[in-house]
C-alpha cells in the first residue's frame, strides 16, 4: 500500500469519467492531459492513485466488465428462458439508437479497444481477451439453460455457441458503427439465432 497524502478526489467518480473518455476516444487516442482535464485532478494525484494510464485503463475495463456481467446475469435470471435471453440481447442491439451505441457501453468499449490497440499492445490484448471470456461464460450459461428447457438444440455445443454469439455481437456492433441499414442487421440476427435450432 502506498504511503503519502490521501487522494483528494472520489476515485470511483474519476474512474467512471475515464471510462467514458476511453470509450469515446479509445486508449491510444486518449492523452494523459485529456484525462487530467476531464477528471479535474493534478498530475501528481493521478500518479499517486493510478501509477499509469494503463493501470487506470485496466481499472476501467474491470469496472465496466463487472457491472455489465452483473446486469447480464440478472437479465438471464429474469428471462423467460435461455433462448429468450439471447434473442433479447441481440434484438436490443438493433433497438439501441446509433448515438447511444457509440456511448460507453462495455461491449462497444471492448470492441473499439480490440480493433484499436490489441494488435500492437499485448497487455491490452490479454486484458480484452480475458474480459471477453467472462462474457462468453454468460452465453454458455444461457445456452445450457435453454437446452435444459428444450428451447435450444441439445445437439449443439454450448461453448461453441457462446463464442459464436460473442463474435456475432462484435460483428453487429461493427455494422451499427458503420451505420448499416437496420433492416439488414435484423436479418443477420434472424440468421444468427437460427444457430440455436
Amino acid at each position: 500500500m502506498k504511503k503519502g497524502r490521501p487522494c483528494e478526489f472520489n476515485k470511483d467518480e474519476v474512474i467512471d469519467i475515464a471510462s467514458h473518455l476511453f470509450s469515446r476516444k479509445g486508449y491510444d487516442a486518449t492523452s494523459l492531459n485529456e484525462l487530467l482535464e476531464e477528471m479535474k485532478i493534478s498530475r501528481g494525484s493521478f500518479y499517486y492513485a493510478f501509477n499509469s494510464k494503463y493501470q487506470l485503463f485496466e481499472l476501467c475495463v474491470h469496472r465496466l466488465r463487472d457491472r455489465q456481467i452483473a446486469m447480464a446475469m440478472e437479465e438471464l435470471q429474469q428471462a423467460a428462458n435461455g433462448r429468450c435471453f439471447i434473442e433479447n440481447l441481440l434484438n436490443e442491439i438493433v433497438r439501441t439508437p446509433v448515438h447511444k451505441e457509440k456511448e460507453s457501453s462495455f461491449n462497444g468499449f471492448l470492441m473499439n479497444t480490440a480493433f484499436e490497440s490489441s494488435e500492437h499492445n499485448p497487455k491490452i490484448s490479454i486484458l480484452i481477451s480475458n474480459a471477453s471470456l467472462r462474457f462468453a461464460e454468460i452465453f454458455r450459461l444461457a445456452v445450457e439453460r435453454g437446452q435444459s428447457e428444450n428451447v435450444i438444440s441439445k445437439q449443439k455445443n454450448a461453448y461453441e455457441l457462446a463464442f459464436y454469439f460473442l463474435s456475432s455481437i462484435a460483428g453487429l456492433r461493427a455494422m451499427i458503427k458503420a451505420n448499416a441499414d437496420r433492416r439488414y442487421i435484423r436479418n443477420v440476427i434472424i440468421i444468427t439465432l437460427a444457430a440455436l435450432n
